[in-house]
């Protein structure tokens, strides 16, 4: 008698949904973030004032390679708009064992290691967020997200809430001329979120 073996497959498993929450109760909004977008896009992106501190001015970057690093927090899809993703950034850690160059970020497979090791330590219900990175700035073309910048993001940042953060350093105006934006996929390009500081 010959016994069919049984098939064996892999099904993934869904995550259940964000939680919907109105956007009055994620905290009091101190204010917009300066020079972020005004337009509501496909992600609200709201960051706790320790955020807003390191991107924006107490880290000190290089003035000579790119850095970056992950973005940890909650999302949350607007109850007003179910449509509509809300993240809220409590925390910003830097990549270890990232290759840097003057004109490129690449997350090694240590960068990814390590930051899944910092959030299992952290054991609270954070979820990666996404990514940020450098740009050094020596005119208004090196404002913006690359191709490259893109294509990572697409690749490795899938989920349609994740994030990108962009922080502009020019050398000789860092930190008070320093510009953070953030991204978020909308079709096939990423477009500026909105960013609302939270006190």
């Amino acid at each position: 008698m010959i016994r069919a073996k049984k098939a064996f497959g892999v099904s993934p498993i869904e995550e259940p949904p964000p939680p919907l929450v109105k956007k009055s109760a994620l905290g009091p909004r101190a204010r917009a973030w300066p020079g972020a977008a005004r337009a509501e896009g496909p992600v609200g992106v709201f960051v706790r004032e320790n955020v807003r501190e390191a991107l924006g001015i107490s880290w000190a970057f290089s003035r000579e390679v790119e850095e970056g690093g992950f973005l940890f927090g909650q999302v949350h899809r607007d109850a007003d708009e179910p449509s509509r993703w809300l993240v809220v950034v409590t925390e910003v850690i830097r990549a270890e064992h990232a290759e840097e160059a003057r004109d490129a970020l690449v997350f090694s497979p240590e960068s990814f290691a390590s930051m899944r090791r910092h959030a299992e330590a952290t054991r609270d219900e954070a979820s990666i967020l996404g990514w940020f990175h450098t740009h050094i700035v020596t005119g208004p073309e090196d404002r913006g997200l690359s191709v490259v910048d893109r294509d990572l993001h697409f690749s490795t940042f899938r989920r349609p809430w994740q994030v990108a953060a962009l922080v502009c350093v020019e050398p000789a105006r860092d930190p008070e001329g320093r510009e953070v934006s953030f991204f978020a996929r909308q079709g096939d390009f990423l477009a500026p979120c909105a960013v609302e500081v939270l006190a």
